[in-house]
């Protein structure tokens, strides 16, 4: 159903980062208890609150788009009160009353990196015609260490979605880890690869102030240059906890939505190649990112136009719940199993079907 005012909802994403940088500045047990909210909201929470089906429609658009926008600099504030805390904590011997918080904040900080930040980042990376969009994009995607992740996704994973040899669908029986190692090489291979390419045709340098992959790479230096200045090598060592919790909580969120799914090289990319999920709070935090069948059939769709799709296939929970089971191989291998099973019978066609005998994949979760 055509919703016709504000979804309010769609600016919890926000609240949550306000919330998360008041508490690095207030500090102590109110770091745990914002990350404990947080975690709580994209998983249990989450799971109570059920599915929402609705459409949203564009009424709110100016809303929604505040919204991206203002992301970029929540992250950054984020990142300097994390930082402050750090500097302050620096020498102090007070035991786990100390280093708690501080473990804390350092999840807290990429964990709103992934949910948040890299959200963001892949909404404006589809907005390809505007300028600021692109480069808000592009520095969210910095503090992860994954400003590449604007070349490949829309050049390559777009295009090679559920086939063997894209670098972000995890293939049927890969373990999580042996997925975020592979991804990460790979995409950043392929990044670089794509920009080079395409600035060869444009008759430009390779190694120049053209190279989005390589501007990219000073923009994250930039950051741990702004982490050295305020809490030095421990500032540095820090701020890179933080982003590779991030970018671990992201490829696991990349591992769950086209896992085990099966399409044959060049053919027509269809809903039934990623997984859907409709849970209320995941897609209110994530800009409706779980739906995310009808954003690889149109991705230039803002994502307040995404409706539900009839023909792809759905998860039993939300993305942050089956991203956590991936991380128990058993869990992710009982869920996954009788899903894949029912793709197989009901969505594949006899192609794919083919792939997956030859694979020896059948019966693989």
């Amino acid at each position: 159903m055509q919703g016709d005012g504000i979804a309010l909802r769609f600016g919890l994403a926000n609240v949550l980062l306000v919330a998360g940088i008041a508490s690095l500045l207030v500090g102590g047990w109110a770091i745990v208890l914002v990350a404990a909210v947080a975690m709580l909201s994209g998983g249990p929470i989450d799971e109570v609150a059920g599915d929402d089906e609705s459409m949203v429609g564009d009424a709110g658009r100016r809303f929604y788009a505040f919204n991206l926008y203002a992301t970029a600099p929540l992250i950054a504030l984020l990142t300097i009160a994390f930082l402050y805390g750090v500097r302050q904590s620096a020498g102090a011997t007070d035991g786990l009353g100390q280093a708690l918080p501080l473990v804390a904040a350092g999840f807290l900080v990429g964990y709103l990196y992934a949910l948040v930040g890299v959200t963001v980042a892949h909404e404006l990376t589809h907005w390809t015609h505007d300028r600021i969009a692109q480069e808000s994009a592009r520095i969210l995607l910095s503090f992860t260490f994954n400003t590449t992740f604007t070349i490949y996704h829309v050049h390559g994973h777009h295009r090679t979605v559920a086939q063997y040899n894209d670098a972000a669908t995890a293939r049927r029986g890969e373990h999580v880890l042996a997925f975020i190692v592979r991804t990460v090489i790979w995409q950043f291979r392929e990044a670089v690869s794509y920009e080079a390419e395409r600035l060869r045709r444009a008759n430009q340098a390779v190694w120049s102030w053209h190279n989005r992959a390589l501007i990219g790479q000073l923009y994250s230096f930039a950051i741990v240059v702004v982490a050295w200045g305020f809490a030095g090598l421990t500032g540095v060592l820090a701020f890179m906890s933080a982003a590779l919790v991030g970018r671990i909580i992201h490829e696991l969120m990349n591992y769950v939505q086209h896992y085990g799914l099966v399409r044959v090289d060049g053919a027509a990319i269809e809903a039934r190649h990623t997984w859907d999920c409709y849970r209320r709070i995941s897609n209110a935090l994530q800009y409706n990112l779980p739906r995310h069948a009808n954003h690889h059939l149109f991705a230039s769709k803002p994502f307040w136009d995404l409706p539900i799709s009839d023909k792809a296939p759905r998860l039993p929970h939300g993305y942050q719940t089956m991203a956590m089971l991936a991380l128990i191989a058993p869990l992710w291998r009982r869920t996954m199993r009788p899903l894949l099973a029912d793709w197989d019978r009901n969505h594949a066609n006899e192609a794919e079907r083919e792939l997956i005998r030859q694979r020896g994949w059948d019966n693989l979760a």
